[in-house]
């Protein structure tokens, strides 16, 4: 279900399906979008309230800038924010975000590891393969990424790669993985992890994740940033002084915050990023794998069907 407010300020033919730039959007997925831009909407208004920086990210920032608006084979939204405004978001969500809006963290529901935030709407249906038997908020959702301090020292920026490395295999492990199908090796490190959390707070441990190990170098004024919530990858690691200011960009119906410096950044992580790929299949495209949609049914009441059924 969409906001009122965020259906009458689209136009009537933008839930229409269309062909753009060859690629068939259907009218289900204009409604997908839709739910998007309104928690798109929710989150600007949130942040804006309280001064804290975000800004467009990954594809959303790509087709801002080569679409104005969504890549047409693209089903997702991204943000990201530095540490310290992601921090007071997160204190803040469960005050600012209420019904149908759900701030999703590790912190929310223990059977929800990730290394960033989601924004759901609960008054609809959408999840990744991985999570449909979870009981967890499905509801479709906006990634909120965190743009974190890297270390310029090479060895020091190497520890601080195994140090995140080795902490997120623990919380893979204490929900993710099968104990029968693990080597003999890794059965040995399940039982570790098992053990630890007897002893710890998971939620206690994901805290000291997030501010002590993600949040090192929150207070280093190191000359590189990147997006290390997901993995450790070197294209989404960019100079800190490409995103020292910012721009407003068309984003569908939005005017959305892009890095000042944001050709920097897109050529950084796609290289020629103005070009059109030539296979245009949305397949080719997924970042979190198969994801299942609907936008007119609560989450919890399409789980009810498939049990039924």
């Amino acid at each position: 279900m969409i906001e009122e407010e965020m259906i009458r300020s689209l136009p009537d033919q933008f839930f229409q399906p269309e062909i753009r730039c060859n690629y068939y959007v259907s009218s289900k997925m204009k409604k997908v979008w839709a739910v998007e831009l309104d928690l798109l909407r929710k989150f600007t208004e949130v942040c804006e309230k309280h001064n804290l920086s975000y800004f467009m990210d990954g594809g959303t920032l790509l087709g801002a800038v080569r679409h104005k608006g969504f890549i047409p084979w693209d089903d997702d939204a991204d943000v990201i924010m530095p540490r310290e405004d992601y921090n007071k978001l997160w204190s803040i969500a469960s005050e600012e975000f209420k019904e149908p809006y759900y701030f999703q963290t590790t912190l929310s529901e223990n059977k929800f590891f990730r290394s960033h935030a989601q924004l759901r709407n609960s008054y609809t249906t959408g999840f990744i393969d991985e999570d449909k038997n979870k009981d967890i908020n499905r509801g479709i959702f906006i990634d909120i990424f965190v743009l974190d301090n890297i270390p310029e020292d090479k060895w020091q920026r190497n520890f601080f790669r195994m140090r995140i490395s080795f902490e997120k295999k623990m919380f893979v492990y204490l929900y993710d993985i099968e104990y029968k199908k693990l080597s003999l090796k890794n059965k040995i490190f399940y039982v570790f992890v098992h053990l630890f959390f007897r002893f710890v707070s998971y939620k206690k441990f994901f805290k000291y994740f997030n501010i002590r190990t993600l949040g090192k170098y929150t207070n280093v004024n190191t000359t590189l940033v990147g997006d290390i919530t997901l993995k450790w990858r070197t294209n989404v690691q960019w100079e800190r002084k490409w995103f020292e200011g910012y721009v407003y960009l068309p984003f569908e119906n939005l005017m959305l915050r892009a890095p000042k410096y944001y050709n920097e950044v897109l050529s950084k992580q796609y290289g020629d990023f103005m070009k059109i790929p030539e296979d245009i299949t949305a397949s080719n495209f997924k970042s979190h794998g198969k994801v299942t949609f609907d936008p007119d049914t609560p989450y919890k009441e399409y789980f009810k069907r498939k049990i039924k059924k």
